[in-house]
């Protein structure tokens, strides 16, 4: 599993359109968002073409002005198996 997290800056006239069209994403989850635009954002997925993929999604969605990736994790199923235990 991949885990990514993102500081996406939208208009400040958009923020409710943009934030509904980044959760409308699967595997993208908003977790917070300012008046003036700036949302903090997680996406999850199994590969990180997918990941790739959700990021050029959200640059392409109206209002937005930029998305940086601030922070990727992989997560292997060795690994998920360890914490599990």
């Amino acid at each position: 599993m991949n885990i990514s997290s993102l500081v996406v800056r939208a208009r400040p006239d958009q923020v409710s359109s943009v934030q509904a069209a980044i959760e409308a994403i699967p595997g993208a989850e908003v977790h917070g968002a300012s008046l003036e635009g700036k949302m903090v954002v997680t996406l999850e997925g199994e590969y990180r073409k997918s990941l790739a993929d959700a990021i050029t999604k959200m640059h392409n969605i109206p209002g937005v002005l930029s998305a940086s990736m601030v922070f990727e994790q992989t997560v292997t199923d060795s690994e998920n198996r360890e914490k599990q235990e």
